[in-house]
């Protein structure tokens, strides 16, 4: 037969050896059983806050030609994939970014706090342990308007979790905006240089497979962006939002004078957010961050949508998402082509 097979059993390594000494990375052949046989299998794990991809649970046997073969997946090699939308310490309803409540800590896992040319703080939400969403606007903030993305990248600093601005940032390798930016989707992913440690700190949130967006939906947004003294915080907050009438926050901005301040990008890939009954809202430096929507069906958060237009500071009514379905094709094909 060649080399001495190496055959495992629930996840424990046996090797047929002439001897019956054990190593640190082996055990000895099992004993054989009168009236039955050992089944060699191995069962594949994925380290914490990781799962298996698929429906399979990661059990393998030996099958007749000493190949690894699943009931589920064949003889294809399971992938560990990041575990999202399960923050530690989800935020509490009716708690009371304008006036917003302070985040407790590992609320919005997810949340990233872009640092652009000049030290300008926005917002950016992490959907894998390499992308993060953000919007156009933010990546070329300080930018003239024929930059192009790869020039752009090496301006661009990333902070998650607890990192502060005096500690090392994580480097941004690639800028890939939506083919309909700037005119109609005001979004951008990035693609950082190395994978994030995932943990209770750092945490995708899911990306949606149902439509949430409808009048009435209350969603979390959370962002570093100014408050009432319109300072920018040191502490991340969020603020608890309702989904608006579609049609009313048009007629709103549609009345509105064009020359005063930056008018949102609305399209049909877009949706409105009010305020909240105590006129909280989202400010200058709260773009890029998620409308996270929990699920309760299966208490996953997931982003409904990304902040484009935070320039409402409770001057303006409504709050402007880009909606992640409406995108969602040309973000799955992004980040699987690298």
């Amino acid at each position: 037969m060649g080399e001495d097979p190496v055959l495992l059993i629930a996840g424990l390594a046996w090797t047929m050896l002439d001897t019956t000494t054990a190593t640190e990375w082996s055990c000895t052949k099992p004993a054989e059983i009168e009236h039955g046989y050992v089944e060699h299998l191995i069962q594949y794990r994925c380290n914490p806050h990781y799962r298996l991809r698929g429906a399979g649970d990661g059990m393998y046997r030996c099958d007749e030609d000493h190949t690894w073969v699943s009931s589920e997946a064949g003889r294809e090699v399971p992938v560990c994939e990041p575990v999202c939308g399960k923050p530690k310490n989800p935020p509490r309803q009716m708690q009371r970014i304008i006036g917003g409540l302070l985040a407790q800590k590992d609320s919005f896992p997810w949340q990233g706090r872009l640092v652009t040319r000049h030290n300008l703080t926005v917002g950016a939400t992490l959907i894998s342990d390499q992308w993060l969403l953000t919007t156009g606007r933010n990546v070329y903030l300080n930018h003239t308007a024929d930059a192009k993305p790869e020039e752009i990248a090496p301006t661009l600093q990333l902070f998650l979790g607890s990192q502060k601005q005096n500690q090392p940032a994580l480097d941004i390798e690639r800028v890939v905006l939506h083919p309909a930016y700037p005119e109609a989707v005001d979004l951008a992913l990035l693609k950082l240089k190395q994978k994030v440690p995932l943990g209770d700190e750092a945490m995708p949130i899911c990306l949606p497979q149902k439509d949430y967006v409808r009048p009435g939906q209350v969603g979390y947004v959370s962002g570093w962006g100014r408050g009432a003294t319109f300072a920018f915080p040191d502490m991340l907050k969020y603020v608890m939002l309702p989904v608006a009438e579609e049609e009313q926050c048009r007629q709103y901005y549609e009345a509105r004078n064009a020359s005063y301040w930056v008018q949102p990008t609305l399209s049909n890939d877009t949706f409105c957010v009010g305020m909240s009954e105590l006129r909280e809202d989202t400010c200058y430096g709260d773009a890029g961050g998620a409308f996270a929507v929990q699920d309760p069906d299966d208490d996953t958060w997931y982003a409904t949508g990304i902040l484009s237009y935070d320039k409402t500071c409770t001057a303006s009514k409504y709050g402007v998402y880009v909606d992640v379905r409406r995108v969602l094709a040309w973000v799955k094909e992004t980040v699987a082509a690298g």
